[in-house]
């Protein structure tokens, strides 16, 4: 039997993420630019991808738009996002619109997409499933035959944002499975994609224990904690690390203490 959606996760969990999250906009882009995990992360989809206008885009798990926007207006691609959620698939609808751009949202299983696409991207997805590599073999089969990418973002669950999890909200181990780097790159060799690229994502940041649960259950001690330690912490790791990177190209990421891992592989050879 196929996996489905819930094997970790269910609908009424997603509705409810959703449906904590305000809508953003994220259509100038600024966002990519101030923060380090994503202008590291442009600088490597930079290096790998070209410009395509009208190229064939998919994001899986689209909820919220804003990788939608940026690869539409970074790479020129025409988008496509697919979600479980109605609330996540509303606010994606609401962030195109506000950018100004036309893209495709589709509410479904994702077991049940059809179609080709020259890219395929999830951005904490795959996490949420027991076997992910049958997630991966389906997204596989809706790639391009001839030079079809696929792009894969999970948390980094065995470093620094593992521990805090542990610590602070072990149940997020009952909806994300823990994915090594090996793992990652050991499925995308054996769903046979090619040019396979992997590694940690981002550097130390400060911010990545699970503030979501701390803020609702003890604010005072949240607003302490951040604004007294955490805050000031998180923004300075942040600055050294941009600086580092413009000035002499040095990057601080590793497994250990990196808050996400990712891989790339081509479908053709």
């Amino acid at each position: 039997m196929e996996p489905s959606i819930a094997d970790l996760t269910d609908h009424t969990y997603w509705e409810g993420v959703w449906r904590r999250k305000e809508s953003r906009s994220w259509a100038d882009l600024r966002w990519v630019q101030h923060r380090y995990n994503w202008f590291a992360w442009d600088h490597l989809l930079r290096a790998r991808l070209r410009p395509q206008k009208g190229g064939r885009f998919l994001e899986v798990g689209c909820a919220g738009g804003k990788w939608l926007i940026y690869f539409h207006k970074t790479f020129g691609y025409a988008v496509t996002g697919c979600d479980y959620s109605k609330a996540g698939c509303a606010m994606a609808r609401k962030t195109l619109e506000a950018a100004g751009i036309d893209g495709t949202i589709l509410q479904q299983d994702l077991f049940a997409l059809t179609g080709e696409f020259d890219v395929i991207y999830s951005h904490g997805l795959i996490e949420h499933f027991n076997d992910p590599k049958s997630l991966l073999r389906k997204f596989v089969t809706l790639l391009s035959d001839s030079s079809g990418t696929l792009i894969s973002v999970v948390p980094n669950l065995t470093g620094l944002s593992g521990f805090y999890n542990r610590l602070l909200k072990p149940e997020t181990f009952t909806t994300h499975r823990v994915i090594t780097l090996d793992e990652l790159r050991g499925w995308y060799e054996e769903i046979g994609l090619h040019n396979i690229e992997g590694g940690a994502l981002g550097s130390f940041v400060p911010f990545m224990f699970p503030r979501d649960k701390i803020r609702r259950e003890h604010p005072y001690l949240y607003r302490l904690f951040w604004g007294a330690c955490l805050g000031p912490l998180t923004w300075a790791a942040n600055r050294l690390c941009m600086l580092l990177f413009r000035r002499v190209g040095v990057r601080f990421e590793s497994p250990r203490f990196s808050p996400y891992l990712y891989a790339i592989g081509d479908r053709g050879g």
